[in-house]
């Protein structure tokens, strides 16, 4: 079984790292590894992926050696030990608000005797099964992750419970929605979400999990770190194309000697 990158730095230690997207992009895992990334956050909550291509993108990631944390739309028991089979390193749930919803999607996750995951074996996480090993279900307890994503005030209040559930790996702060409920912009540097995180910290600190969020800038990335995260989310494509997208509309402005890219902003500004 494939070891899990994002495990072997958080045991060593270390703060894993993890680009986002939310697109099927069959390069993306090979560019992630390329830069030093030891995951890519693959986001199918907000977007409605084809099954056959979130299985092809897994692979990608197997190719590359770079770990999926696929954060999935599904809490149905048979769909979640289908991501882990299809070649996941992690799933991340979002909205988890309590422990015996924790506990519900531990169950889910893990082989017995942390939880009571199906076994198969044909998947490219077993090899296909002729690559299975004697010892498949204690690997795959050991090198796959569950993630529950702390996104409400609720969430807030109960991560310690949380964080408790055995099989429960890591708790990930999400400051976007969190911040919608809070009446604030899901920045970390507002303090309200940062007072979340310090107790999301404090909950897995407690009960020897890790914690992962994402951050805007590198000084919000060090602060985090600084504070206990073990894994950040930095970046993503859609930050990429964008900021790529205005440097080339400045350099055509100069060229051409026009101004749409001002012209843009402005009519950005009215519609908001």
């Amino acid at each position: 079984m494939r070891k899990s990158k994002i495990l072997a730095r958080l045991r060593a230690g270390e703060v894993a790292r993890v680009v986002s997207t939310s697109h099927y992009l069959p390069f993306y895992p090979a560019l992630a590894a390329q830069y030093g990334f030891d995951g890519v956050w693959v986001d199918t909550e907000h977007g409605n992926w084809d099954p056959s291509n979130a299985k092809a993108f897994m692979a990608y990631h197997h190719l590359a050696d770079v770990d999926c944390l696929f954060r999935t739309s599904t809490r149905e028991k048979t769909g979640l030990a289908r991501i882990y089979e299809d070649g996941a390193s992690g799933i991340m749930v979002p909205h988890v608000n309590d422990a015996a919803a924790a506990t519900w999607l531990a169950e889910c996750c893990k082989f017995p005797p942390l939880g009571d995951r199906g076994v198969d074996g044909s998947g490219l996480d077993g090899g296909f099964w002729v690559g299975k090993g004697p010892n498949y279900t204690q690997d795959a307890n050991a090198e796959t992750f569950t993630c529950l994503q702390i996104e409400t005030l609720t969430a807030v209040a109960t991560a310690e419970a949380i964080a408790a559930v055995p099989g429960v790996d890591m708790l990930f702060l999400g400051p976007g929605d969190l911040g919608v409920r809070v009446g604030c912009s899901g920045s970390l540097a507002e303090p309200a979400i940062w007072s979340a995180l310090e107790k999301v910290v404090a909950a897995c600190r407690k009960h020897g999990k890790f914690v992962g969020c994402p951050a805007g800038t590198g000084e919000l990335a060090k602060k985090a770190v600084d504070l206990g995260v073990n894994l950040i989310a930095f970046g993503g494509e859609f930050m990429a194309i964008m900021e790529m997208m205005q440097r080339q509309a400045q350099v055509l402005d100069q060229v051409l000697g026009e101004d749409r890219l001002s012209k843009a902003g402005k009519s950005e500004a009215a519609a908001a």
